[in-house]
């Protein structure tokens, strides 16, 4: 058998509701294994995997509760999108949102402020400069410096080699009549098997 053969490919969108969480680790999970990736691989994956998921559903929720839409109204509405190939040596994700991504005023604005009595947790609080290699953070096409993360991201950091978060803002590069699925996130995710 060539390992080619073993490559998985998995492509699937969903409504936002937090059922598609297990559902989708439940999924991966399966195929890790048919991969054979050995359980240190598979629960680190899974961690972010499940992290990544989870804050997707949960933006694209608090969006569509926003705008006024009622999940129940319309299972068939397809606001989360994921993606992963498995193979030998790579595990490769991307999920597409709806939500409203980063706080990027907060990212760009959020500098330590000298002299004030939480500046060390501040220093804490950022981006290590091993971190800001591995992830990359572009606003409609174009980088944009990342000066701090939250706890979900710098978990997802520790478990894979490259991040790239693609934000994408209507506002600035399409005009107002398009609908309000325009914005949203593509995180994309990629590590290199770790353990054989």
């Amino acid at each position: 058998m060539s390992n080619r053969n073993l490559d998985i490919d998995f492509l699937n969108s969903y409504s936002a509701n937090t059922a598609v969480i297990p559902e989708v680790i439940e999924r991966l999970i399966g195929d890790l294994r048919k991969v054979r990736y050995t359980q240190d691989d598979i629960d680190e994956i899974v961690l972010s995997m499940d992290e990544a998921i989870t804050n997707a559903v949960q933006e694209t929720m608090k969006t569509n509760q926003n705008l006024h839409r009622r999940a129940e109204a319309d299972d068939d509405r397809r606001d989360i999108t994921i993606r992963y190939t498995i193979s030998k040596d790579i595990f490769d994700a991307t999920i597409i949102d709806h939500g409203k991504g980063l706080d990027i005023f907060n990212i760009l604005h959020s500098t330590p402020q000298a002299g004030t009595t939480t500046y060390m947790n501040q220093i804490i609080s950022y981006a290590s400069e091993s971190e800001k290699s591995k992830i990359k953070v572009r606003l409609n096409g174009q980088e944009i410096p990342l000066r701090g993360i939250g706890a979900g991201l710098k978990v997802i950091l520790h478990f894979m080699d490259a991040i790239t978060i693609d934000l994408i803002d209507k506002e600035k590069i399409l005009s107002q009549s398009v609908s309000e699925h325009t914005d949203g996130t593509i995180f994309n995710m990629k590590r290199k098997r770790r353990y054989k």
